[in-house]
């Protein structure tokens, strides 16, 4: 602050003035991952959304599969090895986030709305579950089993609908956003850019986003399939006549009918 010998009065303002700075960062850095926290708690209703109208549309596909086998039977099979690896990824994501949360204490010393700033800002707890020895350059058998299920279901998606032009935007989508590689050379490798030295709640709303793209992606693929030959599923199991003809007819003249079934 100022040079030279300070008095006691001096040095305690120099003191209150730091006090204050730090009580203000600190402030600030509630309020920024509150609204992280916030914005995770978005994600997570929007996926139960999501998955609440896939599991409609999928009894939709199924009854259709079942009333005309030829024409949905081949997309309900697809549909249902999508889902299974689209469930098998979110679950392990869900576990993950359960690991960490607990690593952390999230459930400990929340107030009523299950905010916790110290567990929320907490870095070990996803450096832990992702690294080996919190090493960057180690990744856990925990983490490298989530990378195999993102590129399993990008793998999937992309040689099982990429010669379907109605797929062309999914495949697109999935190409894009379920990758777990060096895209661009120079850049973190994705594991080490989403969740090392991360807060847990930057790191649960990362995975609540890939959890959420893969839910999205599975809606996007099934009301591609359930567009398939629409017309092929309709059928008609009882028919009725209507006809509109003149009371009288004259022989030897014209008469005009009309029949509709």
């Amino acid at each position: 602050m100022a040079s030279g010998k300070e008095t006691p009065r001096q040095k305690m303002i120099n003191l209150m003035y730091l006090v204050f700075i730090a009580m203000l960062a600190m402030q600030i850095d509630q309020e920024i991952i509150r609204s992280y926290n916030d914005t995770k708690g978005s994600l997570e209703e929007t996926r139960a959304l999501t998955q609440e109208k896939n599991t409609i549309f999928e009894q939709t596909l199924a009854a259709k599969a079942k009333n005309t086998p030829e024409t949905f039977g081949p997309a309900l099979n697809q549909y249902n090895t999508l889902k299974q690896q689209v469930d098998d990824l979110v679950g392990k994501l869900d576990a993950s986030k359960g690991v960490m949360s607990k690593f952390a204490g999230l459930e400990e010393n929340a107030d009523q709305d299950g905010f916790n700033f110290n567990a929320l800002n907490n870095t070990d707890a996803s450096t832990h579950f992702f690294f080996s020895d919190a090493n960057e350059n180690q990744p856990t058998k925990e983490a490298q089993d989530i990378i195999n299920k993102v590129n399993g279901l990008r793998t999937f998606i992309t040689t099982n609908f990429g010669a379907d032009p109605r797929m062309k935007q999914v495949v697109a989508r999935a190409q894009k956003s379920l990758v777990t590689d060096n895209a661009v050379k120079g850049k973190k490798k994705w594991l080490v850019s989403k969740f090392y030295n991360q807060p847990l709640v930057a790191a649960l709303s990362n995975v609540e986003i890939l959890q959420t793209e893969a839910r999205n992606i599975e809606s996007d693929v099934l009301a591609n399939l359930l567009q398939e030959k629409v017309d092929a599923d309709i059928k008609f199991n009882a028919f009725e006549a209507i006809v509109s003809a003149p009371d009288v007819v004259i022989q030897g003249e014209p008469a005009v009918a009309k029949v509709v079934i």
